[in-house]
């Protein structure tokens, strides 16, 4: 099967699924108001936004939309990957895709491309409106290149991604793994808690992961921080993505082979 083929396929799976469950999707484009307007609504009956400003260097609203959409963005695309082999279990077509020929670290890197397209969406639906109000028409650019930048972690964020899928879906309860893994990682990027704040074992791990470089790089970006030294942080995420890559293609064999040996159990 070529891989336009294999493109056209998940797109129409992710697009007929958004349409069936059109709830879901409106809640996908507030999530980030909601999580902002929450988190706001906590922080100021504590204390002032003046601290939070001093201390971290963006106002609060703008921070936390754009937390909460680095985040939303990121599962949106990598839960799909991690998540792929059991949902394909519980509908029981997981012993077609281990019997296809298909190279299956082509068939994961495809999963999240439509629901990246969400992400550019979701960019629009959350990030410009705050942006607009709060820096003008300057506000519309920061908003485009954030989302860019965005993107550019979900794609660093894959081989990663696949590593973890055939490390855990190659051992029994991969779920019960997933979701203790799942967690760490997403606070690990650094989004809703700067890894400058980190303990230190807490920043070492969070260099390991491509996207917090990205994420470091949007946070300089909003505190007005434009050096080289974003330069480097992107250089670096997309090195790490790089060095994953044929990790996360021997994992994709070796929970192949496993499955195999195992006959594929679908129950």
């Amino acid at each position: 099967m070529r891989i336009i083929n294999l493109i056209k396929a998940e797109y129409r799976l992710v697009y007929a699924e958004m349409i069936r469950r059109r709830s879901e999707f409106i809640l996908l484009l507030l999530y980030p108001y909601i999580f902002t307007g929450f988190i706001l609504l906590l922080g100021y009956s504590a204390g002032s936004p003046r601290v939070f400003e001093a201390r971290i260097g963006v106002d609060p609203a703008t921070f936390l939309v754009t937390a909460g959409f680095t985040v939303m963005s990121l599962s949106l695309c990598v839960d799909e990957i991690l998540w792929r082999p059991i949902w394909e279990m519980w509908i029981g077509t997981l012993p077609y895709v281990i019997a296809s020929p298909v190279n299956k670290l082509y068939l994961f890197a495809i999963i999240p491309m439509p629901r990246a397209t969400l992400v550019i969406l979701l960019g629009l639906t959350s990030l410009i409106p705050i942006y607009i109000v709060r820096f003008g028409f300057e506000g519309f650019l920061l908003a485009l290149l954030i989302t860019i930048l965005v993107l550019l972690g979900v794609f660093t964020m894959l081989p990663l991604s696949i590593i973890i899928t055939g490390l855990v879906h190659a051992v029994g309860e991969s779920w019960r793994v997933l979701n203790i893994v799942r967690p760490l990682v997403m606070v690990l990027l650094g989004a809703y808690y700067p890894r400058f704040y980190m303990p230190l074992v807490a920043r070492l791990l969070s260099y390991i992961i491509p996207p917090s470089h990205v994420v470091e790089s949007i946070q300089r970006t909003l505190m007005g921080i434009i050096d080289q030294w974003i330069i480097l942080l992107l250089a670096i995420a997309l090195l790490l993505a790089l060095i994953y890559t044929p990790a996360g293609k021997i994992s994709l064999v070796f929970w192949e082979k496993r499955k195999v040996k195992e006959g594929v159990k679908i129950s």
